[in-house]
């Protein structure tokens, strides 16, 4: 659910019986794959030859887990099925249902216990752009640096085998790298003005200060709303997308190939003709901002990330293929403003459940929701209706109560009434297929996903497509079963007796 360059995370520990239960049954091939793209288990089997595989595959993946969210139950299982060479599974990785994904996620939690980090950790990026100053930036003016090239956190990481991670500059978005940056910043720190949190609350125990944009003439501006009508009234492209991909955890690449590895889930919906649930690749959702024209280029998202940043980021490194996109909405003039006046709000309410809360695990990640969440609450409030999956947020830590703005109360109205993946019911269909990065199933880069989406969309009514029964649902009926066969063993007991019974007499 993250797009920028991060470790892969894994969300459980100790459902080995999930994870081999679940997943596709077709045979790992990388054709059909788009070009350049090999599976994971290619990778594997090309350096399952090497001598010293296990020992390397061992330190890849270390032993203690709490990589980002990978735990060591998880760590353990995707070891096994690596050294056993169960390329399937690999493939298919852990293919668990948004039921047990949750109690995967509390033991994660509990297993990595309390912390105390300063909020620090978690504070959007401002760049120079000091919470303690006034301060006035001209926008008229192009950035200059950092250049992507020279951008420490755009490298590329070596890893064994002639593996690496991280995919590089997007030949597009790139050359605008260092407008993007700066927008993104400037956007993170206008959000935080005295204008956008009335309560002024100290930065450090000094008042906060005001950051002051000049586009054109305009030279007070001091919101989000006002940057974008400076931007258009001076000639600029504004446009504002929610955009829906593949999440892409690993980031990988074997040599000039683009490595499939998405983290799969097992959404509960039975793929018709088929005894099996169908499995799809967990999607991330963000809202981007593009401008171009005269005075800027520069491409902008904001999402809630395992980094526990909900946040204004440069978005400008290259996709891979398989993880596609898709723009489900396009917003301009009024409605590209109130996107993106909401996601500020959404910026400053998240700082302030981390200030109030600096003990969650991982940055909250997951117990304040996933990339998805924001972006749902955006989408309900311009489309009267949200079509993103999982949503994973806990209701309790975003009070109504805590807004401090009218923008705020606004979005905590919308965030607090979305649909909820917290409990064991399966999600909607309409949700499940409305955060796939493609709207058209022929369209699906991965070609076992392809096959099962046709099956799945080819159904006249998709309300009458079968479930696959939850764990609670699975003991109801065990129960009810055992109460039933109870039932019958006391009547029939109950007719031996009498039987018995009447048998005595009748011989007396």
């Amino acid at each position: 659910m993250l797009r920028s360059r991060v470790r892969m995370i894994g969300l459980g520990v100790g459902f080995t019986a999930t994870l081999l239960s679940a997943g596709q049954t077709t045979p790992n091939t990388d054709q059909g794959l788009p070009a350049g793209t090999v599976r994971l288990s290619t990778v594997m089997q090309r350096i399952s030859s090497e001598p010293d595989y296990s020992e390397r595959v061992q330190a890849l993946l270390g032993s203690k887990g709490n990589k980002g969210f990978l735990t060591a139950g998880l760590m353990q299982d995707l070891r096994k099925l690596i050294l056993g060479r169960d390329w399937q599974r690999v493939d298919h990785f852990p293919s668990f249902t948004i039921g047990a994904l949750n109690q995967s996620v509390r033991v994660a939690e509990r297993a990595a216990g309390k912390s105390t980090p300063s909020t620090d950790n978690y504070a959007p990026d401002i760049g120079t752009y000091s919470l303690a100053k006034n301060l006035t930036v001209d926008l008229n003016a192009r950035a200059l640096k950092p250049a992507y090239a020279n951008d420490p956190s755009t490298a590329v990481k070596k890893l064994p085998y002639d593996l690496v991670m991280g995919d590089g500059p997007n030949p597009e978005l790139a050359p605008h790298h260092a407008d993007s940056v700066r927008l993104a910043q400037v956007l993170n720190r206008l959000a935080q003005n005295p204008s956008g949190n009335p309560s002024n609350a100290p930065h450090k125990g000094r008042p906060i200060g005001t950051l002051t944009l000049k586009v054109g003439k305009i030279s007070n501006i001091t919101t989000s709303d006002q940057l974008l009508q400076a931007l258009t009234a001076e000639g600029e492209s504004v446009t504002v997308v929610d955009a829906r991909y593949f999440a892409n955890f690993a980031h990988l690449h074997d040599g000039d190939h683009d490595v499939l590895a998405p983290f799969w889930i097992d959404t509960q919906i039975v793929v018709p003709g088929e005894n099996r649930p169908l499995a799809v690749p967990v999607s991330h959702s963000e809202y981007e901002l593009h401008v171009r024209g005269p005075k800027l280029d520069a491409d902008v998202s904001f999402y809630f990330g395992i980094d526990g940043k909900a946040q204004f980021r440069t978005m400008d490194s290259q996709d891979q293929a398989w993880v596609m996109s898709r723009y489900a909405h396009t917003f301009t003039g009024e409605q590209a403003q109130s996107a993106i006046r909401m996601l500020s709000a959404a910026l400053r309410v998240y700082k302030r459940v981390h200030t109030a809360h600096p003990e969650l695990a991982f940055g909250g990640y997951y117990t304040l929701g996933v990339c998805q969440d924001a972006s749902a609450a955006i989408e309900q409030h311009l489309e009267g209706t949200t079509t993103l999956f999982p949503l994973t947020h806990e209701p309790e830590m975003f009070p109504s109560s805590a807004a401090e703005t009218p923008d705020e109360q606004e979005f905590l109205k919308e965030f607090n009434r979305l649909p909820s993946d917290r409990g064991n019911a399966a999600p909607e269909i309409s949700r499940v297929l409305g955060a796939l990065p493609a709207s058209d199933a022929n369209a699906i880069s991965i070609p076992e996903l392809r096959a099962d989406l046709a099956k799945v969309t080819a159904t006249k009514h998709l309300a009458a497509l079968q479930r696959t029964p939850s764990i609670r649902e699975r003991l109801t009926r065990w129960l009810w079963a055992l109460i039933v066969c109870f039932a019958l063993v006391v009547i029939l007991v109950w007719f031996l007796i009498r039987r018995a019974a009447k048998k005595r007499k009748t011989t007396t």
